[in-house]
């Protein structure tokens, strides 16, 4: 349990620096996690690639709202924090599904620890984010096993792969806890593998922020306001 602890530990330092890079730069690192990963696995470097362009379109940009009072208003997305990918079965699809959930996840803003038996798949994996630009810490790795500690933890996106009994299990263990509500992305039909195919994945580990700033007088242009009008 203490190394499961240490773990987590080092992944939410890792991630508090991850979530504050800007999304090319974030973007950039993953594209060379991609080229290193791609050397040996080529399909599993399409994936990354794939949720890497759909986030772009998704993830990159800062969204202006109305200012009713003056103010700029703008929506942008942040990481959640800590997310769990469970890796439950080892078959190529599941790799696939796996890896679209762990790109998406740390394109969002998050860290990861990715839990999986599968040795080959974790091999190339941590050969990958040795090579790349990624920051230390950022990708954790343990045996399946550990999910069940690690679920203890504060993480605060969980991913699975793999079967719909395990799939229910996590999620009952999930809605015990108590704190943050940590939503489940559970890919369980790894012969269409819908979730991995799916270009708004990286929607699942993000929250949603505004940031509003002033641009009159302090509490903005009051005068801009009609309450009490009859056409409000």
């Amino acid at each position: 349990m203490v190394h499961q602890v240490t773990r987590f530990s080092d992944a939410f330092s890792a991630w508090e620096n991850w979530n504050l890079t800007d999304f090319d730069s974030k973007s950039e690192c993953l594209l060379a996690f991609k080229q290193s990963l791609q050397q040996n696995q080529a399909l599993l470097g399409a994936v990354v690639s794939f949720h890497i362009e759909q986030a772009s379109t998704l993830l990159a940009e800062t969204h202006q709202l109305i200012g009713p009072t003056g103010e700029t208003n703008e929506l942008y997305t942040a990481g959640r924090g800590v997310a769990l990918i469970i890796q439950g079965d080892a078959t190529q699809p599941a790799k696939n599904a796996a890896v679209a959930q762990m790109t998406a996840a740390l394109i969002a803003g998050n860290s990861v620890i990715f839990c999986s038996d599968d040795a080959e798949l974790c091999k190339d994996l941590e050969a990958a984010y040795t090579q790349s630009s990624l920051p230390t810490n950022l990708v954790q790795f343990a045996s399946l096993d550990a999910y069940h500690q690690l679920l203890e933890s504060d993480v605060r996106s969980v991913g699975y792969v793999g079967n719909v009994e395990v799939e229910r299990s996590i999620n009952r263990q999930l809605a015990k806890r108590e704190g943050a509500i940590v939503g489940l992305v559970s890919e369980t039909d790894l012969n269409a593998t819908p979730v991995a195919h799916d270009p708004h994945l990286s929607l699942r580990f993000i929250t949603e922020r505004t940031r509003t700033i002033n641009i009159t007088a302090v509490g903005g242009n009051a005068t801009l306001l009609e309450l009490g009008s009859d056409t409000h």
